[in-house]
């Protein structure tokens, strides 16, 4: 049902758009909604690498590439996903992951792993996308009449 609902907004955002706009749209779609209303951050970041030993390694050093620690509540999250080697991890900063816990990144986890096998992986991405943003609103609201800048880009980055 969510897929659904998602191919039908990603079919909405890519009318009208240029070809490389589209490249990652469901993806920058579902980062640019989950981002508004929050002062939350979220980046995806995918890789294609088969030389790759941990992935949660490889996520915490592109977490501190971009200096995503640097967000005003710590409240940023790195989803990092290897398409060749079918790895991911997820990286909190130390403000969501307090507000959220463990067990929570354990749940979009299996969902995201879920996901990843049963369809497209833009598609698995933004539906984990929105389940973080779920959260970012609960715990990070942008405060009435305050305005929300968006500390990190949400294109999807790459390497």
């Amino acid at each position: 049902m969510a897929e659904a609902a998602l191919q039908a907004e990603v079919a909405q955002v890519a009318i009208g758009k240029k070809a490389q706009t589209r490249k990652f749209s469901p993806i920058i779609e579902a980062i640019a909604r989950a981002e508004t209303g929050t002062t939350g951050e979220i980046r995806v970041h995918l890789t294609r690498s088969w030389i790759e030993k941990d992935a949660f390694a490889h996520a915490w050093s592109i977490f501190n590439r971009f200096a995503m620690f640097r967000t005003a509540q710590r409240n940023a999250v790195l989803l990092y996903v290897n398409l060749r080697k079918h790895k991911f991890a997820i990286v909190g900063d130390e403000g969501i992951h307090k507000a959220v816990g463990q067990r929570y990144w354990e749940r979009v986890a299996r969902n995201l792993s879920r996901n990843m096998g049963s369809t497209h992986y833009e598609n698995a991405i933004a539906l984990a996308v929105r389940e973080i943003g779920e959260v970012l609103h609960q715990h990070f609201p942008t405060e009435v009449g305050g305005t929300n800048h968006n500390e990190l880009s949400d294109e999807v980055s790459e390497d």
